[in-house]
């Protein structure tokens, strides 16, 4: 039983039935970083009755990280000896002592892991995201508008801040506005002719890392980004020799698989990408008549013993922060792209900042890479600051958010829905805090007008047909209209595809956790995702549903524009 003298303030402030709604809310918690880290203090200390950090449980928190010396001067939930831990595991132990009375249960998980599936969602009062990149928070977002149950985005960079509540069906989503996308660059400059620091981390992480340790999908992602390139008009010539270079590569891939030749096969490497590609790009003349020329490195002269200075070792140094010789590059690549080709052979690699020998590698292959073209080599902390897009981050804004998103959250267990503001942090001159009512839903937004049906399957059992009939029985096309059903890209069924109709979904590759989109092909109703539940029967449909017609947006007036353009400034916080 929760101590009576502990809530005395916090059962005055809201009244007894309020305080019983937050003391049994369920809350989920998506981050434990800089703002994770403070929201779970915040909302232990409020009173919250659980956290789920992923199972049945109030107050939740998920995170995939681990712990870098480099969290320590902002997240305080973590001390230098949990150091390569979990963060959602120590955040749980350090917050619980702050208020026994909350129940924490943490996950050291990937939130898109298919435990985390819509009926996980559903069964929280509200989801707070504490995230730091576009692609998960679009992924969450997605999840709680199939889930219908409330969210609040949060987000800082330095003395700015953001919170923004979503309610599904009364305000925008998080996918209703564009977001910045991360930068591009064509694919001819990052392969043969960088001239930045962040050319060569991009090339070592985004193309030589997945070559050698990722997945044979990744291989066949670079020949499309090959043919893209093409269509954009990009040097053809160069672009077949990239060709043949990624091919080149998948051999010495696969020598690096045998665990006792891998060392040999990756001096292998290190010769083809700094001496032997360099050598064919420099018989292409004209591609240096305006531009520096790479010098090609071998690896005998990349690792003899030279008097090339190192830092000074009577200065204290951090290891991340002290540049390293040619020498001890070359040595780092070979030693880290050894490791991650053995740990490749039982898994398929992915880029982790944290994982210590994954920078290592794109660290040791950047500078190389930089030493062959004359360009500034990088720190390990500076690649990955670059590598990992890290934006730098302020205590007090992380705290100041965090109590930010709190208030808001209590507003929404208390379910005063006109309360709900979205807050944006710039510490103007004039104000710090600039808030207002959030924005309906955008009548063209892809995620949040579409209609999400919750259907339970045996994928052994239901067949093609059994969805084609959810369609004209339970969403109301009739046997004249025309529409197509699809999974991500593949259409399984449209007026001209109906083969495969009395095929088992489990043969159309179709699974649980799948989301099935119908759509109407003469563009009147809106689009229906089926969110596949695993179920006993072979199928059976759980929400029923109409589907209303597509809800067109409205002409903007003039009035419309400037309400738009103060609504944009109070934004830059985002």
């Amino acid at each position: 039983m929760a101590s009576s003298a502990r809530y005395d303030a916090l059962r005055a402030a809201l009244g007894p039935a309020e305080y019983e709604r937050i003391r049994h809310a369920r809350v989920l918690v998506v981050g434990a970083g800089g703002i994770g880290c403070e929201l779970l203090k915040d909302l232990v200390l409020v009173g919250i009755g659980h956290v789920d950090i992923v199972r049945r449980a109030t107050l939740t928190q998920i995170d995939l990280d681990t712990i870098d010396l480099s969290n320590l001067n902002r997240q305080f939930l973590f001390q230098k000896q949990h150091i390569r831990q979990s963060k959602a595991m120590i955040a749980k132990e350090t917050a619980s002592a702050f208020n026994p009375d909350t129940t924490i249960v943490a996950h050291h998980a990937n939130i898109k892991a298919p435990q985390f599936h819509v009926a996980f969602y559903a069964s929280f009062d509200v989801v707070l995201n504490a995230l730091d990149n576009l692609e998960t928070r679009r992924w969450v977002n997605r999840m709680c508008v199939m889930a219908r149950v409330p969210m609040i985005e949060s987000g800082t960079a330095g003395f700015l801040g953001q919170v923004q509540p979503i309610r599904v069906g009364h305000t925008e989503c998080y996918d209703c506005t564009s977001h910045p996308t991360p930068t591009t660059f064509p694919v001819c400059t990052i392969r043969s002719t960088p001239s930045t620091p962040v050319h060569c981390i991009v090339w070592a992480k985004n193309w030589l890392f997945p070559q050698l340790f990722g997945n044979d999908a990744e291989a066949d992602a670079d020949e499309q980004e090959l043919d893209q390139a093409q269509q954009r008009g990009e040097n053809v010539q160069e672009l077949e020799n990239l060709r043949r270079e990624a091919h080149e590569m998948r051999a010495l891939r696969q020598a690096a698989s045998n665990r006792a030749s891998a060392r040999d096969a990756c001096e292998r490497i290190f010769d083809k990408v700094y001496r032997a590609d360099m050598e064919r790009l420099l018989s292409m003349e004209d591609m240096w008549a305006h531009r520096r020329k790479p010098v090609p490195l071998s690896l005998a002269d990349a690792t003899k013993e030279t008097s090339e200075a190192a830092a000074d070792a009577s200065v204290p140094t951090l290891r991340d922060r002290r540049p390293l010789t040619l020498r001890e590059n070359a040595l780092l690549f070979l030693d880290c792209a050894e490791a991650l080709a053995k740990r490749a052979i039982d898994a398929p690699q992915s880029f982790d900042k944290d994982d210590d020998e994954a920078l290592g590698f794109v660290t040791a292959a950047a500078n190389l890479r930089a030493h062959v073209y004359g360009i500034q080599e990088q720190t390990r902390f500076e690649t990955k600051q670059i590598a990992g897009n890290i934006i730098p981050a302020i205590a007090t804004t992380n705290a100041m958010v965090a109590g930010l998103v709190t208030m808001q959250a209590l507003h929404v267990l208390a379910e005063r829905w006109d309360a709900l503001r979205v807050i944006s942090l710039a510490r103007r001159a004039t104000r710090v805090f600039t808030t207002f009512p959030p924005a309906p839903p955008n009548a063209e937004c892809g995620v949040c007008q579409d209609v999400f049906v919750r259907v339970a399957v045996d994928p052994a059992q239901a067949t093609l047909q059994d969805l084609v009939t959810i369609a004209r029985d339970e969403l109301g096309y009739g046997d004249d209209a025309f529409f197509s059903i699809s999974v991500g890209t593949r259409i399984l069924y449209d007026a001209d595809l109906e083969d495969n109709v009395g095929k088992a979904l489990q043969d159309l590759h179709v699974q649980t956790t799948d989301v099935v989109s119908i759509e109407d092909e003469d563009h009147i109703k809106a689009t229906a995702q089926l969110v596949l539940e695993r179920g006993s029967e072979p199928c059976r449909v759980l929400d029923h549903v109409s589907l209303p017609e597509k809800r067109r947006a409205a002409r903007p007036t003039a009035e419309d524009a400037d309400d738009e353009r103060h609504t944009d400034e109070a934004r830059q916080g985002r």
